[in-house]
């Protein structure tokens, strides 16, 4: 008896899916159009299926302001990077050749530095000696911190004559004599 009113259940439900399909289709107008208010659904339609409604009006306008609405402007640099190099730039041949003429012109204009053109006085130390205070000298090279005192011979030929409190005097090879001032 159990399995006669399985049976009987699945049958029902089958006429039921079969009438349910047979109205159906006869209400249906056309695809992508609503039955109820007779205009096109603003829902995704499938793919291959066209567009039966026309456009409104108002629909085209938003369409077009969309497509001409202006790109955001893109940043030139970005702040929150410190010392961040640019991206290099496609070398064509004409930028080949005009990058090297910058760097011979770059190499012709170069000149060696002069010696002792970068010595900076840089600071003063005292210390107890026998005669009294002994002053250091702190001079800069624009490489390295050199400690002089009288008498000692810097890079570039020059010797250091004198030393007073805020000052460095020093004689080069020829017997020029060029000073230094603390600052």
């Amino acid at each position: 008896m159990g399995g006669m009113q399985v049976r009987t259940a699945a049958l029902i439900g089958l006429l039921g899916l079969g009438l349910g399909w047979a109205l159906g289709g006869g209400l249906q107008t056309s695809p992508g159009t609503d039955a109820r208010q007779g205009r096109g659904s603003s829902g995704p339609r499938p793919l291959g299926v066209p567009q039966t409604a026309e456009i409104s009006p108002l629909t085209e306008q938003l369409r077009l302001k969309l497509d001409k609405q202006p790109r955001a402007p893109r940043p030139a640099r970005n702040p929150f990077v410190f010392g961040g190099r640019r991206a290099p730039a496609a070398l064509t041949p004409q930028t080949r050749e005009d990058r090297a003429a910058r760097e011979s012109v770059a190499e012709a204009v170069v000149e060696p530095p002069r010696p002792g053109a970068q010595l900076r006085l840089t600071g003063m130390a005292t210390a107890k000696g026998v005669d009294g205070p002994e002053l250091t000298a702190m001079v800069h090279d624009g490489q390295s911190l050199l400690f002089v005192k009288r008498g000692d011979t810097l890079p570039g030929g020059f010797e250091v004559v004198d030393i007073q409190e805020s000052s460095v005097t020093l004689r080069d090879s020829t017997g020029g004599e060029r000073t230094l001032r603390l600052r």
